[in-house]
């Protein structure tokens, strides 16, 4: 996106190597340290000043827009560097978009964004240009940088991925953490391009089982090709005989009360979240509720495996006395 200011004239033209002019000190301050060259002309910085600060003070981080310093850019600035390339109907989507709305899984470090049908499509560097005829709705991230709607963000960035599991990761995420709904994914799945669509169908059909994550999902669908097991209950809500809400296990067999839990690494990283497992297990576990952990990588490695160990745990607790826990199950997000 190009801002023009005023044409400088006489002194600006005989400046100092060393001196900017305030007019582009301003806008280097609002479009975090970067303009494009444009800009930098418009100032009356000639081609042969600029050149010159490249070699030892500037930095060209993608053709036509000028970094006023050295050193890396973080992905703020990245964001502001594309869409100075792009130009002022840009619209930041996929991965970089998600990660600005506050989603973990989606790590392509390339910047996608969206332009009208009538620009060419390209990828310059960290940023790749795609013209779409369906526009999309934007919230301004940072000054001029313009990012695309959650669920917009969420079906770009699934199409980019190659690996089904890892678009379930981040369409799970977004629905647990209410960022967008399946509903809304479901309109940007058949409203978008069928092509590199799968992963998305895919990762809309994991979220809509009201798994919590990518490897509850593969628990859930484990579970799903036994013969002996009922139903699982995904992620259900449960009340102790006076009524206390408890936590909520992974997954939940209601005719034994029986709760399977996937204990992940990631989510014990800090001391803060292992204590909340711990506690967490213990109030399962004074409800009179028997709780069977997993790790995710067991659900891959050896699935045979941890479905025997759940076969067997919950055939032996048919003959057992039901805990008094009155469980619901919990509607999809």
């Amino acid at each position: 996106m190009t801002h023009r200011i005023p044409h400088l004239h006489g002194h600006a033209l005989a400046m100092s190597i060393l001196t900017l002019p305030p007019s582009i000190e301003a806008l280097g301050a609002v479009q975090s340290g970067l303009v494009t060259r444009a800009q930098l002309e418009d100032a009356g910085i000639s081609s042969k000043m600029v050149r010159r600060r490249l070699v030892s003070q500037w930095l060209l981080p993608l053709p036509g827009v000028v970094q006023l310093g050295r050193g890396p850019l973080d992905e703020q600035r990245k964001l502001v560097a594309a869409a100075l390339l792009a130009g002022p109907d840009a619209v930041v989507t996929g991965p970089a978009a998600a990660r600005w709305h506050g989603l973990t899984n989606a790590a392509d470090p390339m910047i996608d964004v969206l332009v009208p049908s009538h620009l060419a499509s390209r990828t310059v560097g960290f940023v790749r240009i795609r013209r779409t005829s369906r526009p999309a709705r934007f919230t301004t991230g940072s000054g001029l940088v313009r990012i695309a709607p959650a669920p917009r963000a969420v079906a770009d960035a699934c199409r980019r991925m190659r690996v089904p599991r890892d678009a379930e990761a981040l369409v799970i995420e977004a629905v647990q953490r209410r960022k967008v709904k399946i509903d809304e994914l479901r309109h940007e799945l058949h409203a978008g391009p069928r092509r590199d669509s799968a992963a998305l169908r895919t990762a809309i059909e994991a979220a809509a089982t009201g798994a919590w994550s990518a490897p509850e999902h593969d628990l859930l669908a484990l579970c799903l090709t036994s013969r002996h097991l009922p139903e699982p209950w995904p992620n259900p809500e449960l009340r102790a005989g006076d009524g206390s809400r408890l936590p909520t296990p992974d997954l939940w067999f209601d005719d034994v009360g029986l709760a399977v839990q996937v204990h992940s690494a990631q989510h014990h990283a800090s001391p803060q979240d292992w204590t909340r497992t711990v506690r967490d297990d213990s109030r399962l576990a004074e409800a009179g509720i028997l709780r069977l952990a997993v790790a995710p990588r067991e659900i891959t490695s050896n699935a045979a495996g941890v479905l025997a160990r759940i076969e067997s745990l919950h055939g032996s607790m048919r003959a057992s006395r039901r805990p008094p826990v009155d469980a619901r199950r919990r509607a999809p997000g």
